[in-house]
C-alpha cells in the first residue's frame, strides 16, 4: 500500500512539473500552463522567426465559429477567440482575414479598439489613435481593448479603463502580447469563474504578463464565457460556460503547408 502511493504521489509531482514547463507543441511553438494560487493560465509562445509556421485570423465567411470549430477547419495547432461581437457576430473593431478587410468592419477607431495584426514574420499591436495608416504588411487582424502592456510597462488598475466590473474584477480573460523585438507571440487565456480559480483582474494579467512573460506590449481581448484555447487536438482550459461560445472570430497558429489563404466557402 505504502509503495502504491508513493508511485501515485510521484506521478502526481510528475505532472505537475510538466505543467509548469514550456513544452514544445511544433517548430517554434510553446505551450505551458501556470497553475496555483488561485490562478489557471494558459500560455502559448510562438516564434515569427520560424519558417515553418504562420499566425492567421478569420475570413468573414467564418464568423461565428467555435474555437475548437475553426481549429479543425484551420488544422491549427493553437487557436484562440479574439474581438468582442455583437448578437449577429459581427466584430467591434477592424477585422482583417485572408480575403481582406471585413466589409463590416469599421477601418477607424470604434469604442477605443486597437489593432492585433500580423503579417509574414510580423506582429503589430497598436492603438487606432497611432499616428499612420495600418501597415500594408498587415495581412491577418483582430481588435481588442484596452492595452495592457505599452513600452514593457503594465499599466495599473487606476491607470486602466472601464468599469470596476470589467477592469477591477476577477474574470476569464484573452489576450495576445509580443517581446520587445517583435520575435515572440504571445497567447493568453486565464480561466475564471471557479473557485479554484477566480479570474484575473486587467492589472493582473497585465502584471503576469509583463513579469512572468517578459511582454512588452499587450492587448486584451473578448472574456468571459468567450475564453478558450486549442492546442494541438483540444480545448486545455475550461471555458466558463461550460460548452464553448460561438464568437465572432479567432486566432490561429497553422502550419505553412496548411496555409490555403482566401478560400470560398
Amino acid at each position: 500500500m505504502k509503495r502504491a502511493l508513493l508511485i501515485l504521489t510521484l506521478l502526481s509531482l510528475a505532472s505537475t512539473l510538466r505543467a509548469d514547463e514550456w513544452q514544445e507543441v511544433a517548430p517554434g511553438v510553446a505551450y505551458r500552463r501556470y497553475l496555483g494560487d488561485g490562478r489557471d493560465i494558459h500560455v502559448t509562445r510562438i516564434d515569427l522567426a520560424s519558417e515553418q509556421v504562420r499566425i492567421i485570423s478569420t475570413q468573414e465567411d467564418e464568423r461565428g465559429l467555435g474555437v475548437s470549430e475553426f481549429a479543425k477547419l484551420k488544422k491549427a495547432i493553437v487557436a484562440i477567440n479574439a474581438d468582442y461581437f455583437d448578437k449577429e457576430f459581427q466584430p467591434v473593431g477592424l477585422a482583417i482575414g485572408p480575403c481582406g478587410r471585413w466589409k463590416g468592419t469599421p477601418s477607424s477607431s470604434v469604442r477605443r479598439q486597437g489593432l492585433v495584426g500580423f503579417g509574414p514574420r510580423l506582429i503589430t499591436i497598436r492603438r487606432y489613435t497611432d499616428d499612420g495608416p495600418i501597415p500594408g504588411w498587415v495581412t491577418s487582424g483582430v481588435s481588442g481593448w484596452p492595452i495592457l502592456v505599452e513600452n514593457c510597462h503594465a499599466f495599473s488598475a487606476k491607470a486602466l479603463p472601464g468599469s470596476d466590473y470589467f477592469t477591477r474584477a476577477p474574470l476569464p480573460r484573452t489576450a495576445v502580447g509580443s517581446s520587445w523585438t517583435g520575435r515572440f507571440v504571445y497567447f493568453v487565456v486565464a480561466d475564471g469563474r471557479r473557485k479554484e480559480a477566480p479570474g484575473v483582474t486587467l492589472e493582473e494579467l497585465g502584471r503576469f504578463m509583463r513579469n512572468e512573460l517578459g511582454i512588452c506590449t499587450a492587448m486584451n481581448l473578448d472574456g468571459g464565457g468567450s475564453s478558450a484555447m486549442w492546442v494541438r487536438d483540444r480545448i486545455v482550459n475550461i471555458p466558463s460556460d461550460g460548452p464553448e461560445r460561438h464568437v465572432a472570430n479567432h486566432l490561429a497558429v497553422i502550419a505553412c503547408e496548411d496555409d490555403r489563404g482566401c478560400v470560398s466557402r
